[in-house]
């Protein structure tokens, strides 16, 4: 049986042990000093970057292709699309042009692509089946060639209160390269 002192030094060295971890960097290098501020209460705030507007164009990298995406239009309030809305819902639609510049070829889905923000709520892809954002029979988000230009619509379905707060694309669904456009009014 071990003796008690040798049961408390391998305590202690476990303690010593577990109170080192979360860095591996020495004390010295954990810790930083910064220039005396004017106003040392205020938080300094670094800029960031504003989404665009609507209208503005993105450079987008996809696996292996670079495109440009322009969300041209929101359409605040599908009237005819002859979609299937829940009861307090309304339809909206996106209209996306997309252009690939290569060398690749962009293949993917505008319904796993792009998505809005709703001010309230949230927001799901609706089948249109007729008026100005028809769903159509062959996705104009699917197999885009290298100098090809695809423009399409995307439908909706937000609370009928609600209003469109952004619009994002993300390339192939995946949240890596997002692009994000701001909607006023």
């Amino acid at each position: 049986m071990p003796s008690r002192a040798i049961v408390l030094a391998a305590i202690a060295v476990c303690a010593v042990a577990t109170a080192a971890c979360g860095s591996s960097a020495p004390r010295s290098q954990v810790s930083s000093q910064s220039a005396p501020s004017a106003h040392p209460l205020k938080k300094r705030h670094r800029p960031h970057r504003s989404r665009p507007r609507v209208g503005t164009s993105e450079r987008v990298l996809a696996a292996g292709t670079t495109l440009s995406v322009t969300v041209t239009r929101v359409i605040g309030h599908l009237g005819d699309s002859g979609a299937a809305l829940q009861p307090g819902t309304r339809g909206v639609g996106v209209v996306v042009r997309i252009q690939n510049h290569g060398p690749g070829v962009y293949d993917s889905s505008a319904t796993g692509d792009v998505s809005i923000v709703p001010s309230t709520g949230s927001a799901r892809p609706v089948f249109a089946a007729h008026g100005v954002c028809q769903t159509p029979l062959r996705d104009f988000d699917n197999y885009i060639t290298a100098g090809e230009v695809r423009q399409g619509c995307v439908a909706f379905s937000i609370q009928a209160g609600a209003k469109v707060a952004a619009v994002n694309f993300s390339p192939h669904g995946q949240a890596a390269g997002r692009a994000s456009w701001a909607v006023s009014g």
